[in-house]
């Protein structure tokens, strides 16, 4: 007996040292999981677009769709419903419920697998943020012991909040405000006492309690959630049985999302925000390790815009309205705060839903005679009177380097001698063509960039009629108009004021930034020029009934038709024209389309209602008159140093200036040496060019280029410069044209597999670029492409193809 005591007793005191060494483990937390693990996870959220006026206009989540809010934005009723039937105990427990784990355990062990648990609200939150929903023993006690050591360090109400904002509602909803609004439309605050009870209910599990799918179940549980409500005190029975005679009553599901307002503008500024933060590293590390697509469709930003959701609704329906029959080409606008740089509109073709491409921002589009503004801006800034007379008869320019330009005015015409004020009205190229000569295509370029052309600008003498390598978009020409309204101050284009964080700080702040790059009194005289090309000339069709400018554009086969103007309070660029190539626009309507006609009913119509209600503002006086020759100094300049040219300089040109701003110092590069003189070849035929070079006691070497501008066989360009002094026996380098690039169709992958979409488009002779994004209903599957399939692109460009991946 003795022997049976003594055994008794040591089998009593192992008994206590096991669970006492089990209970010191399980609260020091040796070896398991600690609170910092939980403490860095950032819980996926819904970022906003807003709107200038604070209007949502994009909503922007991966596969967790939640709003975090406060405890106190939460309706009692349901904050008791979640206690009352997920963890009746919770203000009285430390995490773990030891009663609830003891009545489970029995229940398992009889059962022989896990069946029953007896997780707390506490052990629910740790489980969906850290340790994972699989049933074992040890996760068990891995999330007794975090959630342990969760209620030492917070509040009660603090916990119930994290778990009430992290919790999966069904339907695609996270946190109870997303949930709130998709059941009910409601806020969480607002929440009536059985609304409360019937998302309680669902919470166990999502899918089969779900009113959607389920409305019987659902309102089983719900009633079950209202008794126990009752029997705990926190509503009386009378209550309960009231809610439980109301139906169960949700909005209904939309089967397709709602139109997304400003599609263009919204992609536009999604790509902003992907380029700041792939660039900014200090920005980036505020989110830990999240990429730059994390940050901006998990990371609960707000995005505050410039948008005037007014303007942009006047832009749709000014396209909508004039170009309103079916094979119309397809229309682009931009409107931008010239006193700010402010976008206020912006839209990138006639429908986002048949085609994503932004012409708006991305396009690269031939801007015609718009272009010239830039060629006169730099013409008036050089001390070119605007009453200086050319001979606007056709005719073929020879330029320093040895280009030849034939030039003609549209259909041919001829105006005699003109100046440079009613060639502007009128629009008159081969005028245009020799100012370009008299200041340089380089400074032209300059300009251009300066008033806030982004796009490349090759200084070419054809670039006076808006022949560019790579065109331009209605972004870029609004915002350099606007520095004409600006009275020549430039402001970079703004589509983001500021943005915040999840807890509303604000981590990123655009402020308006202008710069002076055009004289106050030439940008007055250009202004007045512009005016009367509204009033009298080609924009005609534009005139508002207030001081406006504006510049018409059109190409030579008729495939691009621009209006760009502006008053001092609004800049706006319309394009015309059909994105998927260089199609003729020569019968739209009855009519071929010139920037007088499409683009200039659409700019008026726009700026009518952008106006409404704006007073009338006039553009600063210019004071300009008759060329004064006095005022007036012609020099020889050496056109690589842009200095007075010297007797060694070989390539020179006269230019004009005011007196006072003409180079006063001699070229310092060309002096006299034995050296050869690389000649100019640009422009030449090919096998003219080498023979050229050769002849000069120097070697050709060849090489090719694309180019829509140089007809194919001729030299586009030359490295070194014509007339720069090099070695005898040294390598001049030449780019011959090889035409246009071919242009082959790209092929639609969407909703191809990943292998299936590259072997497509490399059939197709397209190379690609695959971009991943979280869609674990599209894994593999190709969801988005730019270029869009059917777009005509040039041969071996690139497409990129958007692959859904699970997380």
């Amino acid at each position: 007996m003795r022997v049976f005591l003594r055994i008794s007793l040591i089998v009593f005191l192992c008994l206590v040292l096991l669970a006492g060494g089990f209970l010191a483990w399980f609260y020091t937390g040796v070896g398991l999981p600690s609170l910092s693990q939980l403490e860095k996870h950032r819980m996926d959220q819904t970022s906003k677009i807003l709107a200038a006026d604070g209007t949502v206009i994009a909503e922007l989540h991966g596969e967790q769709h939640r709003e975090k809010i406060s405890l106190d934005q939460i309706s009692p009723y349901l904050r008791q419903a979640v206690i009352a039937i997920e963890d009746e105990r919770f203000y009285s427990h430390s995490g773990v419920d030891w009663k609830a784990i003891a009545r489970a355990f029995w229940t398992n062990v009889v059962q022989g697998k896990v069946v029953q648990g007896a997780s707390t609200i506490t052990q629910q939150y740790v489980k969906n943020t850290l340790t994972g929903k699989e049933r074992t023993y040890w996760r068990k006690v891995e999330e007794a012991s975090l959630a342990n050591k969760l209620e030492r360090k917070y509040s009660k109400d603090k916990i119930l909040e994290l778990y009430l904002n992290d919790v999966y509602f069904g339907q695609g909803c996270y946190g109870v405000k997303t949930a709130s609004q998709t059941f009910f439309g409601k806020q969480p605050s607002e929440l009536s006492l059985e609304e409360a009870a019937l998302l309680a209910a669902v919470i166990r599990i999502p899918n089969y309690y779900s009113p959607y799918t389920n409305a019987e179940g659902a309102m089983r549980r719900r009633n079950l959630v209202l008794d126990k409500m009752a029997e705990l005190g926190f509503i009386t029975q009378e209550e309960a049985d009231q809610a439980k005679q109301k139906p169960v009553v949700v909005q209904p599901i939309p089967e397709e999302a709602p139109s997304q307002v400003a599609p263009y503008f919204v992609e536009y500024v999604k790509k902003y925000l992907y380029n700041v933060f792939a660039s900014d590293h200090e920005l980036r590390s505020r989110f830990g390790d999240l990429s730059p697509d994390d940050i901006i469709f998990r990371g609960g930003l707000r995005v505050y815009t410039t948008l005037d959701l007014n303007m942009q609704r006047y832009a749709e329906e000014a396209i909508a309205t004039t170009l309103d029959r079916p094979g119309d080409p397809s229309a682009a606008l931009c409107a931008v705060d010239p006193r700010t740089g402010e976008i206020k509109a912006m839209v990138g073709g006639r429908d986002f839903t048949k085609l994503q491409y932004n012409i708006a921002a991305q396009g690269g589009r031939q801007p015609g005679s718009a272009f010239k503004v830039f060629v006169l801006t730099t013409a008036i800034s050089n001390g070119i009177s605007p009453y200086k007379t050319y001979d606007s008869s056709p005719t073929t320019l020879v330029f320093p380097d040895g280009t030849k330009w034939k030039v003609n005015n549209c259909e041919g015409s001829s105006y005699g001698s003109i100046n440079v004020y009613t060639a502007t009205v009128r629009s008159v190229n081969v005028v245009f063509a020799r100012l370009i000569k008299d200041v340089g295509p380089q400074r032209v370029a300059q300009m251009a960039k300066a008033m806030g052309i982004t796009s490349p600008v090759d200084p070419y003498p054809a670039i006076a009629l808006g022949a560019l390598t790579n065109g331009v978009n209605p972004l870029e020409m609004a915002s350099a108009f606007g520095t004409l309204a600006a009275n020549g101050v430039h402001y970079e284009p703004i589509c983001v004021t500021k943005v915040t964080d999840a807890d509303g700080e604000v981590i990123l702040e655009n402020r308006p930034k202008g710069k002076r790059v055009v004289r106050e009194d030439v940008a007055a005289v250009v202004n007045s020029i512009l005016q009367d090309a509204v009033k009298h000339g080609t924009g005609r069709a534009a005139r508002l009934d207030r001081p406006q400018a504006g510049k018409t554009g059109t190409t030579d086969n008729y495939a691009d038709a621009w209006f760009c103007g502006y008053t001092p309070d609004l800049s706006a660029a319309v394009w015309v024209g059909y994105p998927q190539g260089l199609i003729p626009m020569r019968s739209v309507h009855g009519i071929t389309v010139y920037g007088g006609t499409f683009p200039a009913q659409i700019w008026r119509k726009f700026m009518l209602k952008a106006l409404e209600g704006v007073p009338p503002t006039d553009f600063p006086k210019a004071e300009f008159g008759e060329e004064d020759e006095e005022e007036m100094v012609t020099v020889t300049v050496c056109t690589e140093s842009q200095l007075l040219a010297t007797p060694y300089c070989p390539h020179t040109e006269t230019r004009t200036y005011r007196r006072g701003e003409q180079p006063t110092d001699y070229c310092h590069i060309h002096t006299e040496g034995q050296k050869v003189a690389v000649p100019a070849v640009t422009g030449m035929e090919e096998s003219v060019a080498a023979a050229a070079i050769r002849g000069a006691g120097l070697v050709p070497n060849v090489t090719y280029v694309n180019s829509t501008v140089v007809p194919a066989g001729m030299v586009v360009g030359q490295n070194p410069l014509a007339g720069t002094m090099v070695s005898p026996g040294s390598t001049v380098t030449i780019s011959v044209s090889r035409g246009p690039s071919p242009q082959g169709v790209v092929p639609n992958v969407l909703y191809m597999t990943e292998t299936a979409a590259k072997e497509k488009l490399v059939s197709a002779g397209f190379t690609y670029k695959v971009v991943y994004q979280t869609d674990p209903e599209h894994v593999g599957i190709v969801t988005y492409q730019f270029p869009a399939g059917g777009s005509s692109a040039p041969a071996g460009s690139l497409v990129i193809i958007t692959i859904g991946k699970s997380g």
